[in-house]
C-alpha cells in the first residue's frame, strides 16, 4: 500500500457504539486522514481487498449507520474552514455547523439553515439532510453549491448542479452510499439578525394547536415554529407551540400583531428574548448540561423520526402522543414536531411524505431516552419504532433515516420509490464493489453487479 501522509491508521482499537448505545461493532481499522489523498488511497486498498468502508463524524445517527466491519474513516480530522465569503463558505467535511456559525458571526453572517443542535459535522448532515426548525429555508442539503467527494473507486470528484449532477444529487441525503464527502461549499450565507424573540403557547386541545400552527406558517411572519411534548401521557397531553422571530434591534416585532387571530390570546404567551448566537447554540448548551447531569452520551437513545403529510399529521399525533408511556419518552426525552414548506426541500434523495396537494410537510420525532446500559430496552424500542413507522406509512409517511428503524431491501426500495432504479445504476458506477457505508443496509447483499 502507498504510504499515507500525516494521517493515523490503527488496527482494531476500541469498539464503536452508535449514539443510540444499544449497538456496537469493532472496526478492523480506523483511519484519521491527514489529507483527502489518504482517503483515496485507503478506499482503493479496500476495494482491492473487498473491505467495507464507512465515514464517521461525530456519530449522531442512532441505529448503526456509521458502524462497519472494515475500515472506519473518522472525518473530524478533515475539519477546517477554508474560506468565508460574502455569500458562501468552503469547509472541510469534519467541520461542525457550530464552528462555521461561530466563525461567520463576527462578519454578521450565518448559514441560512441550522438544525436545532448544531454540533454536527458538515459531512454527516449533508449525507442525511439536516432539517432546521426554520420552516422556509429548506434543509441544509439545499444550501450546498458544490461538493468534493471520494467515490467507492477512490476517484476524487468535484460535483455540483452543473457538473456531475447525478452524483451531486445522490450524495446529498444519500446516506454515504455513493461517496464520502470531504469538502463542501455552502452557498447563501445570509445576514445574521441580532435578536430573537420567542413566544410559547400551551394547549390541551389538539385542534386548537394545529389550527394555530397552520395560521402562523401560512402567514410566514415568524422564522421558526415547532411543537413539543415533554413526558406526554403522565398528566394528560399538553401541546406546546414554540414560535421564534428573528429581528434587528432597531426593528422589534409587535407581539399582538404576530399572534393576532390565534385561538390563544397573545397575553398568554411566555415571551423570551435572546441574542441570535445564544439562540442558535442553546440546544448545544443544553446537551452539554445533560452530559454532566445525566451521562447523556451513554443513555440508550432509540429515536424515531418520520415525515407525514399535512393531511394526516393531526390524526397521527392524536393517535400516537396519548399512547406514549413514560418509558417511551424517558426522563430526558421529548417529542418534537417541525413543519416545512415542501417546495423548499429540493434534493431528490431526501425523501418526504407522500404528496397530498399541500405545500406543507411535517416531521415528527420521538427522542426516547432510556437508562444507561439497558440494551434490551433499546431493542424493545426499535421494535416499537417499526410499529410507529408502519402506522405513519399507512398515512403517507416516510422515514427521515437518522434514527432507529430496521429496514430491509424491500423497505428501501419502497422508500425511494421511482428514484430507486436510478440509484441502483449510480451505485454500480460510483461504488461497483458495494463497499461504502453498509450500516443502513440500503442495497443489501444482493447487489446486481
Amino acid at each position: 500500500m502507498t504510504a499515507l501522509s500525516t494521517s493515523t491508521i490503527r488496527r482494531g482499537g476500541r469498539t464503536r457504539r452508535t449514539p443510540g448505545r444499544y449497538l456496537t461493532q469493532l472496526p478492523h481499522a480506523v483511519l484519521r486522514p491527514g489529507s483527502v489523498t489518504d482517503v483515496q488511497k485507503m478506499i482503493r486498498f479496500c476495494r482491492r481487498h473487498r473491505i467495507p468502508v464507512a465515514a464517521r463524524g461525530l456519530a449522531n445517527t442512532t441505529n448503526g449507520q456509521g458502524l462497519v466491519n472494515g475500515l472506519l474513516i473518522e472525518s473530524r480530522s478533515l475539519a477546517g474552514i477554508r474560506t468565508i465569503g460574502a455569500d458562501h463558505a468552503v469547509v472541510g467535511a469534519g467541520t461542525t455547523w457550530l464552528e462555521l456559525t461561530r466563525a461567520a458571526h463576527p462578519r454578521s453572517l450565518t448559514p441560512p439553515a441550522l438544525t436545532g443542535y448544531i454540533g454536527l459535522t458538515m459531512g454527516g448532515t449533508l449525507s442525511l439532510g439536516g432539517i432546521p426548525p426554520a420552516y422556509q429555508t429548506g434543509a441544509q442539503v439545499d444550501s450546498v453549491l458544490e461538493l468534493e467527494v471520494v467515490t467507492g473507486t477512490g476517484e476524487l470528484v468535484r460535483c455540483s448542479a452543473s457538473h456531475r449532477r447525478e452524483l451531486f444529487e445522490a450524495v446529498l441525503g444519500g446516506l454515504g452510499q455513493f461517496g464520502i464527502i470531504t469538502e463542501a461549499t455552502v452557498r447563501r450565507l445570509v445576514a445574521a439578525p441580532t435578536n430573537v424573540r420567542g413566544h410559547e403557547l400551551s394547549y390541551t386541545d389538539p385542534s386548537a394547536f394545529f389550527e394555530d400552527v397552520r395560521t402562523l406558517v401560512r402567514r410566514g411572519e415568524i422564522t421558526e415554529i415547532y411543537g413539543d411534548w415533554w413526558r406526554p401521557g403522565e398528566h394528560g397531553e399538553t401541546y406546546h407551540l414554540n414560535a421564534f422571530t428573528f429581528y434587528d434591534t432597531d426593528n422589534p416585532p409587535d407581539d399582538a400583531h404576530l399572534l393576532r387571530g390565534l385561538t390563544q390570546l397573545p397575553d398568554r404567551a411566555v415571551v423570551t428574548e435572546n441574542d441570535y448566537l445564544s439562540h442558535v447554540t442553546r440546544i448545544d448548551v443544553a446537551v452539554d448540561q445533560l452530559r454532566e447531569a445525566l451521562d447523556w452520551d451513554n443513555r440508550i437513545k432509540p429515536w424515531v423520526t418520520l415525515w407525514l403529510p399535512e393531511s394526516t399529521i393531526e390524526a397521527y399525533v392524536r393517535d400516537v402522543v396519548p399512547s406514549l408511556r413514560p418509558p417511551d419518552v424517558g426522563d430526558a426525552g421529548f417529542v418534537l414536531m417541525y413543519v416545512h414548506r415542501r417546495s423548499k426541500l429540493t434534493r431528490p434523495s431526501l425523501r418526504l411524505a407522500d404528496e397530498d396537494g399541500s405545500d406543507w410537510v411535517y416531521l415528527f420525532t420521538l427522542m426516547t431516552s432510556g437508562a444507561v446500559g439497558d440494551v434490551a430496552f433499546g431493542h424493545e424500542m426499535v421494535r416499537r419504532n417499526r410499529h410507529l413507522y408502519d402506522k405513519a406509512r399507512a398515512l403517507g409517511g416516510r422515514r427521515y433515516p437518522i434514527e432507529s428503524v430496521d429496514f430491509d431491501r424491500t423497505d428501501w426500495t419502497r422508500h425511494y420509490g421511482d428514484r430507486w432504479p436510478e440509484l441502483v445504476a449510480l451505485k454500480e458506477k460510483s461504488d461497483p464493489a458495494g463497499l461504502l457505508t453498509p450500516g443502513p443496509g440500503v442495497f443489501g447483499q444482493d447487489l446486481p453487479f
